[in-house]
């Protein structure tokens, strides 16, 4: 699974766009890994934005038109830096296989 925001430097109060793209992930012929192909599991995917001062807010998240992308628009509301994470992939947040399940934004004015 991978989150990703767009704009990359989002501005306070801005709408921005959140993703989630789920992948599978499979080993290669040589039994080396991996390989990553997109996923269209139906799973209720839960995504959460963590401001400056440890608040959480959720994320309603929803299928595109897209069958492998989940998105969301999300106004952060204030400057500094925030945490945006699928609470599923916790508390270690595992980065194996290319997985993003947690990112850290850093909101300007």
């Amino acid at each position: 699974m991978k989150l990703t925001v767009v704009p990359k430097a989002p501005t306070a109060g801005a709408a921005s766009t959140i993703q989630l793209r789920p992948y599978w992930v499979y080993k290669r012929a040589d039994g080396s890994c991996c390989v990553l192909r997109p996923s269209s599991a139906g799973y209720p995917y839960r995504v959460e934005a963590i401001d400056p001062k440890g608040r959480v807010h959720r994320v309603r998240i929803r299928r595109t038109a897209d069958r492998y992308v989940w998105s969301a628009v999300f106004r952060f509301r204030t400057v500094g830096r925030w945490v945006i994470r699928d609470p599923q992939w916790g508390p270690r947040y595992s980065r194996d296989y290319g997985a993003r399940p947690r990112i850290e934004v850093t909101v300007r004015r």
